[in-house]
C-alpha cells in the first residue's frame, strides 16, 4: 500500500512518547483543566485542539489525545477540547474531559480541591498521553548512630 493510499483513521502509527511534567488538576469555569505548556510544546503544537481516546487506556495504560489544528471544543465532541492560552506568558492549559477522567480513575464528583490529583503527562510527535502518578517509596538514612551509616 504506498503512503497515498493509507487510511490515517485505521492505520496505527508507533510515536515516540517522554515523561514531561506532572500537574495538579485545577477548576476553572466549570471545568477541571491542567496548565501544560510544556507538553504541549512537546508535542509540537502552538494551537489547536487535541481529541482523547479514554479507551485506550485499556491497551497502553495511559489515555492519549491526538493533536488537531482546528479549534474544536466539548460541546461540538465531548472528548476534544481546544488548547487555552493564558496571559501574557504563554502558559497554555486544556480541560479534561469527564470520559477521561473517569477512565484515569478520578471521581470528577468527588475531586477535593484542598489536595487535587496529579497526573503525568506524556508528549510525542502531536500526541499527548496522561497518567497517574505512580506511588513511589524510598529509604533513607536520617544520619543516626548507626555502625552501618558510616
Amino acid at each position: 500500500m504506498t503512503q497515498a493510499q493509507r487510511d490515517p483513521m485505521t492505520d496505527d502509527e508507533t510515536v515516540d512518547i517522554r515523561e514531561v511534567q506532572t500537574v495538579k488538576l485545577r477548576h476553572s469555569k466549570g471545568s477541571i483543566v491542567v496548565r501544560i505548556t510544556d507538553a504541549i510544546r512537546a508535542a509540537g503544537v502552538e494551537d489547536g485542539s487535541f481529541r482523547f481516546d479514554p479507551h485506550a487506556a485499556e491497551e497502553i495504560g495511559m489515555v492519549p489525545a491526538i493533536a488537531m489544528e482546528e479549534r474544536v471544543d466539548g460541546r461540538t465532541d465531548p472528548l476534544t477540547c481546544s488548547i487555552h492560552h493564558e496571559g501574557a506568558g504563554g502558559t497554555m492549559s486544556i480541560s479534561l474531559p469527564r470520559d477521561v477522567l473517569e477512565e484515569l480513575g478520578i471521581d470528577p464528583d468527588g475531586i477535593d480541591w484542598d489536595n487535587p490529583p496529579e497526573l503525568n503527562v506524556w508528549a510525542g510527535d502531536q500526541l499527548l498521553a496522561f497518567e497517574l502518578p505512580d506511588e513511589r517509596t524510598v529509604q533513607v538514612s536520617r544520619g543516626g548512630d548507626s555502625k552501618d551509616d558510616a
